[in-house]
């Protein structure tokens, strides 16, 4: 049963069906929704220097956080 589990995990990976991963962040100046933060932009365009970064991980589930940003979370985990 436990290699069933890794050869799925393994094919999923091949597929690029592995989830992917983005720090969660605010913009400075406000109470805004949480944006994705991959390199020096949100995944909406927010420029890095004008957000605060979280010690945690952006939820693309979690509803009230940025929809583009939850859009383009769930395409670049689905790897479409």
């Amino acid at each position: 049963m436990l290699q069933l589990g890794h050869r799925l995990r393994s094919f999923r990976f091949m597929l690029g069906l592995v989830p992917t991963h983005f720090a969660a962040c605010r913009e400075s100046d406000g109470p805004d929704p949480e944006h994705a933060l991959a390199g020096d932009a949100t995944l909406c365009g927010v420029p890095r220097h004008r957000v605060t970064v979280y010690r945690h991980l952006f939820l693309a589930r979690k509803f009230g956080n940025c929809s583009e940003c939850r859009v383009k979370a769930f395409e670049a985990s689905s790897g479409s």
